[in-house]
């Protein structure tokens, strides 16, 4: 698709870029912004903690499977039309979310919205190499784009408090209407529709693997917190879940047009990038999670007070993306990694012993911005250009398999832990741990248990996911 940049002039090149971004906010910002109302939804909605972390996590979880629909789907049809469809759906979600009665009606309403969610975030990726190519402004265009979604899972919360503080838990979801409102007249004048000339054969199969496999797996993860679980509660939806996973590399592995095209990942730095996206993902979201619960239900802060709280996490996260396009520019991706995941283990650690709080969650958020922002560039820089569909779809995969497991596993590793520290014949739902000091105790250790872990996995995924030498050349160059 390089051979379109000349039609494209450097005014509006980053136009379409400011539009593009537009369009990705509320997608990327709804993986979190959940988060801090769930004492809300709780309470209006009657929802059990189980209910509660499946509202969270049915968004992250469903993409999974669906961007492995829509990154092809843009390279037949055209980018600019499947994020336009992207955009009608998530804004008809966005209203059905906020309309919901009942915790099953909102589980359901989230599920079509991840379906727009699916279409808008891999036409995003790829209208961006379309439009920026391969060149140093393709660098610092995914470094804005990375910025956005470091920045949105950030700043959902905070949103969220906000909004919360002067309207009804359904406003977090009608604020997505005026965005959509201005994103869609801006995509149909200003975007082109660039279908690529070999077309692949269409199938369903594949993304039905993936979205089973996924939603298995994390169901048994989740089951550990229901009451008196059972081991085929457990054993079952595991076993089906990874038995799908299986039988959808299987098939990718041996189809002549693969929806995920696992060939790509005989890049050295294209899996490198994808461990970059994964694992960093899954911890910070996981942790964000578990620090607005804690804020609220162990140290008593109303979710405006504990969106002001997290401040600095979007702030730093935002400033990231930018600043690491310009720095790796020149030093190219193979000590980004490294050096944002080193920053964001030092802040889980600080958060872990209490010290200097707000500097840590400054420094989760830097380090985790710069390393989306690499991340992103490796997987969307390293695939031909011809691939930028199917490389977008791996990059969406990846940011939301991390964001559907982090909430998963965290939040089964905290009720769990939390349930270990309590005194017999406490209530063991978090939900009620603000009813005594032995359970706001168990809480508070139970939260700085899991934020030690997630310094332990931040500091391996160092070892997992830094670009050998010789990878790092072509992305580097290309920069």
């Amino acid at each position: 698709m390089t051979s379109t940049l000349p039609a494209v002039g450097a005014v509006r090149r980053w136009l379409v870029l400011t539009v593009v971004l537009l369009c990705f906010l509320p997608a990327a910002m709804d993986v979190t912004i959940l988060t801090i109302t769930v004492p809300t939804l709780a309470h209006e909605l009657h929802a059990s903690p189980t209910e509660l972390l499946w509202t969270v996590d049915v968004y992250s979880l469903l993409m999974v499977g669906l961007v492995l629909v829509s990154g092809p789907l843009g390279d037949r049809i055209g980018h600019k039309r499947l994020l336009l469809a992207g955009l009608a759906v998530f804004g008809v979600a966005s209203a059905l979310c906020a309309t919901a009665t009942g915790p099953l009606a909102l589980i359901g309403a989230r599920a079509v919205l991840a379906v727009g969610a699916a279409m808008i975030i891999p036409a995003t990726l790829a209208l961006i190499r379309q439009t920026f190519g391969d060149g140093r402004d393709h660098a610092v265009a995914i470094g804005a784009w990375s910025a956005v979604a470091a920045g949105a899972s950030a700043l959902g919360p905070v949103a969220g408090g906000f909004l919360l503080l002067h309207f009804w838990w359904g406003s977090i979801f009608l604020v997505n209407l005026p965005v959509v409102a201005l994103a869609v007249p801006a995509v149909a004048l200003l975007l082109r529709n660039e279908v690529e000339s070999e077309r692949q054969p269409w199938e369903a199969t594949s993304p039905l693997l993936s979205i089973v496999g996924f939603l298995g797996c994390a169901y048994a993860i989740i089951a550990f917190t229901h009451d008196d679980v059972a081991v085929p509660e457990v054993a079952l939806p595991g076993l089906l879940g990874l038995t799908a996973l299986v039988l959808f590399v299987r098939r990718q592995q041996r189809s002549a047009h693969p929806m995920l095209d696992l060939s790509l990942f005989r890049l050295p730095a294209l899996r490198a990038g994808v461990v970059a996206s994964v694992l960093p993902v899954l911890v910070m979201v996981g942790f964000e999670l578990q620090l607005v619960q804690y804020l609220q239900f162990a140290e008593g802060l109303s979710a405006e007070a504990a969106a002001l709280y997290l401040i600095p996490m979007p702030v730093a996260a935002m400033v990231a993306g930018p600043a690491g396009g310009l720095i790796l520019s020149r030093t190219g991706p193979r000590r980004g990694v490294p050096a944002g995941l080193l920053l964001a283990a030092t802040g889980y650690v600080l958060v872990a012993s209490g010290t200097v709080v707000p500097l840590g969650l400054a420094l989760i958020g830097f380090g985790q911005g710069l390393v989306q922002m690499v991340a992103s560039n490796l997987i969307m820089a390293t695939a031909p250009s011809a691939q930028a569909g199917a490389a977008a779809g791996i990059e969406s995969v990846s940011y939301e398999a991390g964001a559907g497991l982090g909430i998963a596993v965290f939040g089964t590793v905290t009720t769990v832990t939390y349930r270990l520290l309590l005194p017999p014949g406490t209530s063991s739902s978090p939900l009620q741990a603000g009813a005594s000091q032995e359970t706001v105790r168990a809480l508070t250790d139970a939260f700085h248990t899991i934020t030690w872990l997630a310094a332990a996995l931040t500091l391996v995924t160092i070892f997992l996911a830094t670009p050998k030498a010789p990878a790092a050349h072509a992305p580097a160059g290309g920069a």
